[in-house]
């Protein structure tokens, strides 16, 4: 898993190399330095030590990159839309449906710059993890909602939440083996890989290599991850960095199982 794992940092480093350093990266760009800045947050903070996507990405965009989940995401200029990255936006762009209802009451700035949660917008989390979506409004971005609200409820790993009742871990886990089986059979890599590192949020030894194994078999020759689960010989392009980039996070999730980090600071550039 080691070696499939480094074998994706060097596709991503490929496009972290195609990426504009201009200062204003424009929304798209944004979010995929976003994206691979979490992600490598996540993976350094597993593993305790700078994974290499870290410095990839640190060598390329120098000090203007500062992840930190108890400080919000940020430039080194402080602007505040960066703190509406990605990994936010998904809390408040979900469709309102009742089973979702409680995502669109996590504003992004609240979510990411309160640490640890307030009382009341963790009960508003909570809530919604607790709540089953029903069959029919399963979505990949259902899924990446859910996902985002449960790693911000537990830092990405470093602390357990402390709910208010303790049937709500039970309830999560629940949800989240609801959506592998899902992401299972609609052949769906990305929620998969995002339910492989949430499962093991709640439960740091529960075995997931089954999932693991359609996951590493759908690895391409170039190192990328495909947005469907199958075998695959064809170079990939953008598309695939954020099915790539959950694959990576729930790689190291599988082999580290537990927040490694000595402290909740490992920023991609000081």
């Amino acid at each position: 898993m080691t070696l499939i794992g480094a074998r994706s940092q060097q596709w991503l480093r490929s496009r972290i190399d195609q990426l504009p350093v201009a200062a204003d990266l424009g929304d798209n760009f944004a979010d995929d330095v976003t994206e691979i800045a979490v992600a490598a947050y996540i993976c350094s903070g597993l593993r305790g030590t700078p994974v290499p996507l870290q410095q990839f990405i640190s060598n390329r965009f120098k000090s203007r990159i500062i992840p930190n989940p108890k400080a919000g995401f940020s430039r080194g200029s402080g602007s505040a839309d960066w703190r509406s990255a990605r990994l936010f936006k998904g809390l408040t762009d979900v469709d309102p449906t009742p089973a979702l209802s409680g995502a669109s009451m996590f504003p992004a700035d609240r979510a990411s710059l309160v640490r640890p949660l307030e009382a009341a917008l963790l009960a508003e989390a909570e809530e919604m993890l607790r709540t089953p979506i029903p069959e029919e409004r399963l979505t990949d971005q259902a899924i990446d909602t859910y996902a985002s609200v449960l790693a911000l409820c537990y830092c990405f790993g470093m602390e357990r939440p402390r709910f208010a009742s303790a049937r709500t871990y039970g309830d999560a886990f629940s949800n989240c083996l609801r959506f592998a089986n899902w992401a299972e059979r609609k052949g769906r890599l990305m929620p998969l890989a995002q339910m492989c590192y949430c499962l093991c949020l709640i439960d740091p030894d529960h075995d997931v290599a089954p999932m693991l194994a359609d996951i590493i078999s759908s690895q391409r020759p170039d190192g990328s991850f495909p947005a469907r689960i199958g075998f695959g010989t064809a170079d990939q392009d953008n598309s695939a960095l954020r099915p790539t980039l959950a694959a990576l996070v729930a790689l190291h999730m599988a082999i580290y199982r537990r927040w490694h980090g000595s402290q909740p600071n490992l920023p991609i550039a000081a």
